[in-house]
């Protein structure tokens, strides 16, 4: 059963209205409403709270729900790409500033060093938008091979 008809059968057996769910957790009760129709999912601290509240099983709901699992494992991922995007934007930009000071003769870089530069430079745009199309089609099959190679990048 997948988590959004659990909670809108557990809702149901305990005679509560979205409304009531949505008053106790601060939430909207279109939030609500949304999860029952599979149209997002609570983060990770949310979830627990709704197995208290309903006494259901996370390890249930996770086991049982694909959709669900992949949405947390999206997030986990989105947010250990976020150092790499901040390193990469950053030397993208201080590669670009050395082209400009180039190109206006405030240095002087160079023939071949000059074109190594830009090169880096474009590559690095090109990493950054194979980074941006990696994050949009996620999914769990490459979750683990690319957290383990952000962690060996980050903390060599």
């Amino acid at each position: 059963m997948t988590f959004g008809k659990k909670l809108r059968t557990a809702r149901m057996a305990m005679n509560l209205t979205q409304q009531k769910i949505a008053d106790d957790f601060f939430i909207t009760r279109q939030t609500i409403s949304s999860w029952e129709n599979g149209n997002s999912y609570p983060d990770v601290m949310t979830l627990i709270k709704l197995s208290d509240y309903f006494g259901f099983s996370i390890d249930e709901i996770l086991r049982e729900d694909k959709q669900m699992r992949l949405f947390l494992d999206k997030k986990s991922v989105k947010s250990e790409l976020k150092p790499v995007y901040r390193i990469l934007l950053l030397i993208s930009l201080i590669l670009l500033v050395i082209e400009i000071l180039d190109c206006f003769s405030v240095i002087k870089l160079g023939g071949v060093l000059g074109w190594t530069i830009w090169g880096i430079f474009v590559m690095s745009v090109r990493a950054f938008d194979m980074l941006s199309k990696f994050d949009e089609s996620n999914t769990m099959d490459f979750k683990y091979n690319w957290q383990r190679k952000i962690k060996a990048l980050l903390y060599r």
